[in-house]
């Protein structure tokens, strides 16, 4: 089995390239460029770059300074605006922020308890006299 990488062609377009392919990597002062015999290929160095590479496996942007992978996420707060990756979650669980403009990508993971619900009878549809 061939190894591979993905790497971004010089459109920007996200690709995969077999690593025995590759013929030299130079630095530069934007990342480390990828040459094979008839192409030049970049790494993603930006958040905006990783996105591009990435959101068709599950991660999407959640924050201006994280990519997450919605696969992995198991519950929202909305209150502190955070997700987590385990459900339920304690303070020394991993979380991610999520910005307000980003809150509709994650809301449907938010739970309330339903318990505290549970010790309040249902209200009559009629009056006590």
């Amino acid at each position: 089995m061939t190894e591979q990488i993905r790497l971004l062609d010089r459109d920007g377009n996200p690709c995969t390239v077999n690593i025995e392919d590759l013929i030299a990597i130079k630095p530069t002062a934007d990342g480390p460029e990828f040459y094979t015999k008839d192409s030049m290929y970049f790494y993603p160095t930006t958040l905006d770059e990783l996105l591009i590479l990435f959101k068709d496996t599950g991660f999407e942007r959640l924050d201006r300074t994280n990519l997450v992978n919605l696969n992995h996420v198991k519950a929202f707060d909305p209150k502190a605006r955070k997700v987590y990756f385990e459900q339920p979650w304690s303070k020394d669980s991993k979380f991610a922020t999520v910005s307000e403009a980003n809150v509709s990508k994650v809301e449907h993971l938010a739970k309330e308890d339903q318990a505290k619900y549970k010790a309040f009878p249902k209200p009559s549809l009629f009056w006590n006299k």
